[in-house]
């Protein structure tokens, strides 16, 4: 199926509202037991759905980001099933990124491409901004698991421990650092210092690109 770069780039807009709702509003809600864990699943078909429908255009990028959804939901699966294991967590976590990182690929290519940038395309920056913090997010549970001590005044509760790892994760890519969660590992702090360079790198250069190329455009208009 082809798709125009008008229905593409609108797609970009679908893909953040969706991101931002599991992100800051179901995950939350999800980890403190006020909604059904389920619902991050359902919210995360919508945004692989979006994701191949309204963003790709060949078939290759297409089937990563449905494969890399159904072996990280399968895994969630065996997990909630009582089979968790140290390994099927890792695994799940390294599935997740991976489908992380197969959706902002495919927003990559339509908000960097050629062509006049629309406010569509600088939503579609936000997106990769965001994927940013859930990536770190899922590399630090990963340490949390592997390294120990890895944090201080990190949730022994696993129903919360991913939440409170995002929480950790846009805190340190905004710099906010409230210091209510702190890296102790020497890799771990590492990791976390490169994040907050890529979290002020990132829009000082490639989102003000687009904000101002839009200005650009809009005033030739």
């Amino acid at each position: 199926m082809i798709r125009t770069a008008r229905s593409r780039e609108i797609g970009l807009t679908v893909v953040l509202m969706i991101q931002v709702g599991i992100m800051f509003v179901v995950s939350p809600l999800a980890a403190t037991g006020r909604l059904p864990p389920v619902l991050v699943e359902i919210f995360r078909i919508g945004l692989a759905a979006a994701a191949v429908v309204l963003l790709t255009r060949n078939r290759v990028a297409s089937i990563a980001i449905i494969a890399t959804f159904l072996v990280s939901l399968f895994l969630s699966v065996v997990m909630k099933a009582g089979m968790a294991a140290l390994a099927i967590d890792l695994e799940r976590l390294a599935a997740t990124t991976a489908f992380d990182i197969a959706v902002a690929a495919a927003v990559a290519n339509v908000a960097f491409g050629g062509g006049k940038v629309t406010i569509h395309r600088i939503m579609g920056a936000v997106i990769l901004y965001l994927s940013i913090g859930l990536i770190f997010a899922n590399a630090y549970r990963a340490t949390a698991l592997l390294l120990h001590p890895s944090f201080a005044g990190l949730t022994s509760n696993p129903g919360q421990g991913f939440s409170a790892l995002l929480y950790f994760s846009l805190s340190t890519l905004t710099t906010t650092g409230f210091g209510d969660i702190t890296p102790i590992h020497p890799f771990v702090r590492s990791l976390a210092n490169l994040e907050a360079v890529i979290g002020q790198l990132f829009p000082a250069t490639l989102l003000a690109r687009l904000v101002t190329l839009h200005a650009a455009g809009d005033r030739k208009g």
